[in-house]
């Protein structure tokens, strides 16, 4: 079960293994619905990506997605 970094995500489903992120950042995206754990759903690929997390939907900058670890759903 291998995990990459959020903005690798080429499936449609995924689930966030770790936050790599300063605290505050990481809180915040912990108050949007985007935490160790939860699983979410790539609504678009780019700059910004998006993804459904928790019955939302957020907008995350390429230079964070890139701190945000993931593995595969089905995994």
């Amino acid at each position: 079960m291998a995990n990459f970094s959020l903005d690798q995500l080429r499936q449609t489903v995924a689930v966030i293994e770790k936050l790599d992120l300063p605290l505050e950042t990481g809180n915040r995206l912990k108050s949007l619905g985007v935490f160790e754990g939860q699983r979410i759903e790539l609504a678009r690929q780019g700059n910004p990506l998006i993804i459904k997390a928790a019955g939302s939907r957020v907008a995350i900058a390429q230079t964070l997605a890139k701190c945000i670890l993931v593995r595969d759903a089905e995994a």
